[in-house]
Formats: C-alpha cells, structure tokens, sequence
C-alpha cells in the first residue's frame, strides 16, 4: 500500500509522518527532505540539498528553486524501492513526486515571471560549501546528465505550460514512479499555515506568502480532481488537531 500526505506548508505532513513511522509495518519515505528521516541512508545528500533550495529562495531565482526541487524529488523512487525490498508493507509519502509537481510546477512559473530569470547563478554556488557544491553537482550531473542546473530549471518551467494531463506522463516518465494507492490531503486555512512556517523555520520560502500559498492550495483541488477515480483521496482538516490527533486521523 502506498499513501501520500499531500497539503500546503505547515499543515503538518512532516511531524505526522514521523509519528506514522513509528507504526510496526510503516515506512515513511520524505519525498523533498530526505533527512527529515536521520537514518536515510540519502540524508547527507539531502541536507546539502536543502541548504541550496534555500539559498535559491535567497536569491529569489525560481529556475533554481525549482531545479532544486526536481533534485530532491529524484531521491524518492530509490527509497521507495528499498523500503519494499526491505519487507515494508505500507509506504508513506512525506509529498509525492507525481502530485506537488503538478501544484508547485505552474506556481513558480508564475513567481519566474514576477521575479524574472536569469542571474546569480555563479552566487549559488558560491555561497554553498565546498562539500555541498561538489555533492549538488555531482547529483545534478547524474540525474539530468550536466551540471548547468539554471538550464535544468528553465526546462522544467516549460513544462508548467502543458496540460495537467500531459505533464503528469512528463513527471511519470522524469521520476519513474506510479501513483500512491491513496492521498490523503491535509487542508489547513493559509493564515494558520503561514503563521506556523514562520515560527518553525529560519527563512522564508519564495512561495510563503498568502497570496501564492493560496493560489497553491487552489492548485491541490484542481490536481486531486484531476485523480477523481484513479487514487482514493481523504481529506483531513488540521486546524486544531496535535500531532498525535493528526497521525490517529490519518491511521483511521
């Protein structure tokens, strides 16, 4: 059984997954942050990862944002994989690779054409460290075969114009994964969830705002739509809810 929490920032996907994993028979696979789980065997990796994506939102550059998502994405098939050789019997998706595309996709691409393109790049790796620069181009270089990631971005902002059927066999074929057997969608009012992003994290996100959280949440609808008949889709509203109250949700 494969399961996807999916929702905007600060509903709660990550702290209930880490409770769910404690369930005999779970697995949790964090599609984007790797390292939420320590024991990843792709958690260094991943953590210099994130430091990038940051300094993306630093920058302000949604080509790199979004190359650096893509990245981290590429780090999903391989765990899920394992976690089914490994005896898993249900798989969790902190995210999934072929439903937050589908929503975050065509949002920077409209945060491209409010902030433009182009630059800084050679600032992006600059700022990194020296260990993280070499390890994010030497996953760059295997997962889009060079290591010009700005042209990597820009390719995948084109493809925020196709149709959402059409860049769903795009992100089919890009990460080489199937549908999860059930969504559960975590909903949360965007005020709350901005106000929880901004307490638990040291910078902001070049989507965090709620003008762009909303249009994301609007985005989740029109994405779980598109699934009606295809995936069982659960929704749970969060407001309210411990993380413990949240993962029982969840397990029922």
């Amino acid at each position: 059984m494969r399961i996807a929490l999916v929702g905007i920032d600060g509903t709660g996907k990550t702290t209930a997954a880490r409770h769910l994993a404690q369930v005999p028979g779970v697995r949790v696979v964090h599609a984007i942050r790797a390292h939420d789980d320590p024991a990843s065997p792709q958690a260094t990796r991943s953590r210099h990862l994130a430091a990038a994506s940051a300094i993306a939102d630093q920058l302000g550059h949604a080509p790199l944002k979004v190359a650096l998502l893509y990245l981290q994405l590429c780090q999903y098939a391989p765990a899920e994989r394992q976690a089914f050789e490994q005896g898993c019997t249900t798989l969790i998706g902190d995210r999934h690779p072929l439903v937050d595309p589908l929503v975050y996709l065509p949002m920077f691409a409209r945060v491209a054409e409010d902030t433009g393109t182009f630059g800084h790049v050679h600032e992006f790796w600059l700022r990194q460290s020296a260990e993280g620069s070499l390890t994010v181009r030497c996953w760059l270089r295997e997962c889009a075969g060079d290591e010009d990631i700005e042209a990597l971005g820009h390719r995948l902002l084109k493809l925020a114009a196709l149709p959402a059927d059409e860049l769903f066999d795009e992100l089919t074929g890009l990460f080489g994964v199937r549908l999860p057997d059930r969504i559960v969608y975590l909903t949360l009012p965007v005020e709350e969830a901005l106000r929880r992003t901004r307490a638990r994290s040291g910078h902001t996100e070049l989507h965090e705002t709620a003008r762009r959280l909303g249009a994301v949440q609007a985005a989740y609808e029109k994405v779980l739509a598109l699934f009606a008949g295809r995936v069982a889709v659960q929704r749970i509203d969060c407001f309210g809810l411990t993380p413990q109250a949240l993962s029982r949700s969840i397990l029922d």
